[in-house]
C-alpha cells in the first residue's frame, strides 16, 4: 500500500483531499472527450483482464428474479455480463457522466438508467437486492456510499465491489509502475486519455479502499464480509450481506 512509500504526514493528508474530491477527478477522467472509446480502452489497457474480473463479480450474484443496482454502470459492460447470466433479473443503472449512460442505453436498450452520485442515490429504501459497481470505489467518500448502500438494500440483500488495487509484491510495484510510465506516453498519443493516463496510478495509489471499505461495512451493520485480490493484487473484489 502507498503508506510504505509515503510518510503518514504527507500520506494522510493526499487521501483527504483526494477522498474529498473523488466525484471531480472522476468527471475529468470520463467525459464526453472518451466515451465513446471507453470500451477499448479497458479491454486492452487491462490485457482483457476486465472482463475476467466482472465475470468473477457476477458470479457471486446469486439466483436470479432479482433487481440489481449497477452502480458506476458507464458504458454498460458489467451490465450486459449480468443479463447474460442472470436473465430474469431486472437491471438498473447508475452513473456520473451522462454521455456514458447514453452509451450504455444504445447497448441495451432495455436498461433503466440514472444520472447520478453514489453518494446520494434518488432510490427508496430496500429497493434492491444487488448493490454492484466497478471502477467506483477509489472516487468516492466511502462512508457516504455505504450509507446508501446500506439504505436502498433489501435485508438480505448483498454488495460486490470492484476496483484497482496497488500491488504488495516488490517485483509487481516495479512492473505496476513501469506500465504506467508507458500510459503516460500512451496518452500523448491518445489524448483523449492523456489526463488519465498521467493521473490513475496517483489515484489508485493513494487509496486504500480495500481496507477502508471493509471497515465501513463492518461498521454499519455488513456481515460475512469478504474480500478477494485478482492478477497478481493489482485489483480486488470485496462483498458482504446486509442480514
Amino acid at each position: 500500500m502507498s503508506i510504505r512509500t509515503f510518510n503518514i504526514h504527507s500520506y494522510a493528508m493526499n487521501y483527504v483531499i483526494l477522498d474529498r474530491n473523488g466525484n471531480l477527478i472522476a468527471r475529468k477522467f470520463f467525459s464526453s472527450l472518451n466515451a465513446a472509446s471507453y470500451d477499448k480502452i479497458v479491454k486492452y489497457t487491462t490485457f482483457d483482464k476486465d472482463s475476467s474480473w466482472k465475470k468473477e463479480m457476477v458470479g457471486f450474484i446469486d439466483g436470479n428474479n432479482k433487481l440489481i443496482l449497477d452502480l458506476a454502470c458507464g458504458t454498460g459492460i458489467l451490465s450486459t455480463f449480468i443479463g447474460n447470466v442472470s436473465a430474469e433479473s431486472r437491471i438498473i443503472g447508475c452513473d456520473l457522466t451522462f454521455e456514458y449512460l447514453k452509451l450504455a442505453k444504445s447497448r441495451q436498450s432495455y436498461l433503466l438508467l440514472t444520472n447520478s452520485l453514489a453518494e446520494f442515490l434518488p432510490y427508496k429504501d430496500a429497493s434492491f437486492d444487488v448493490i454492484i459497481s466497478s471502477y467506483l470505489a477509489k472516487y468516492t467518500e466511502l462512508s457516504a456510499m455505504v450509507r446508501e448502500h446500506w439504505r436502498v438494500l433489501k435485508k438480505g440483500g448483498i454488495v460486490i465491489i470492484h476496483d484497482f488495487t496497488y500491488p504488495d509484491a516488490k517485483m509487481m510495484k516495479l512492473l505496476w509502475h513501469t506500465y504506467f510510465q508507458i500510459l503516460n506516453q500512451l496518452g500523448k498519443v491518445i489524448t483523449s486519455w492523456k489526463y488519465v493516463f498521467s493521473n490513475l496510478d496517483k489515484v489508485i495509489q493513494l487509496n486504500p479502499w480495500v481496507y477502508n471499505l471493509e471497515r465501513e461495512l463492518d461498521g454499519i451493520g455488513f456481515r460475512s464480509i469478504s474480500k478477494k485480490y485478482y492478477t497478481c493484487g493489482t485489483a480486488a473484489i470485496v462483498w458482504a450481506r446486509k442480514l
